[in-house]
């Protein structure tokens, strides 16, 4: 229980090197990968309500979030090499829209999402809509999550959406979206499954969508 005390706190003090240290001798102590996932879902969903509090900032944000990654891509190395099955609950496709170079609040979300066992493919920022409607279709993905914080650029989530019915991909994917430009009322009126105000909405959405 101490060690994952220490994980935890280490997330939350944003110090990388301890959660990675932490991490490696749980494992070496024979703790399993799946429980350690749950300690750092834990401590991200602390980070991320804080930041939407107003707690947080930024920098906060993005430390936590890069500790808590990094010993994630430990832990998945971990699942393979035991050959423990991991119940991945979906593949999901996450990026920001093409001219908005923002990302922390999807690589958040993304974070999350993976600890509690989806796969995720994050595309990055500025992505066109042709290649998040060709990575839905290349990886099968059951849900589509869109970000933008300019309003200029959250134009772009209903040519993704065209794009998607164009290829007959639609009725397949669910759709949703956030960000700083964005509502419920924007996501009803562009044709989007679903609105989430922060990371952890996200994770709400995500399981309604029974994925």
């Amino acid at each position: 229980m101490e060690i994952k005390q220490t994980i935890k706190d280490s997330i939350l003090a944003y110090e990388k090197e301890k959660v990675l240290e932490a991490t490696q001798t749980a494992l070496l102590n024979g703790l399993k990968p799946m429980e350690l996932l749950d300690v750092i879902t834990e401590a991200l969903q602390i980070v991320g309500d804080g930041f939407y509090r107003g707690d947080l900032f930024l920098p906060e944000l993005i430390y936590a979030s890069d500790s808590a990654q990094a010993a994630i891509s430990i832990l998945e190395n971990a699942i393979k090499t035991v050959g423990e099955e991991r119940n991945q609950k979906g593949t999901i496709v996450l990026g920001t829209d093409r001219g908005d170079l923002h990302d922390i609040g999807k690589s958040i979300v993304g974070a999350l999402l993976i600890a509690n066992g989806y796969k995720v493919i994050d595309l990055g920022t500025d992505v066109p809509a042709e290649k998040l409607v060709a990575a839905v279709y290349e990886y099968q993905a059951k849900v589509l999550g869109l970000s933008a914080l300019l309003t200029t650029t959250a134009a772009e989530m209903g040519n993704v959406i065209r794009q998607l019915e164009k290829e007959g991909l639609r009725s397949s994917v669910k759709v949703m979206i956030g960000g700083g430009a964005t509502n419920a009322n924007y996501a009803r009126q562009i044709g989007a499954d679903a609105y989430g105000e922060t990371a952890v909405d996200a994770i709400g959405i995500v399981r309604e969508m029974r994925t």
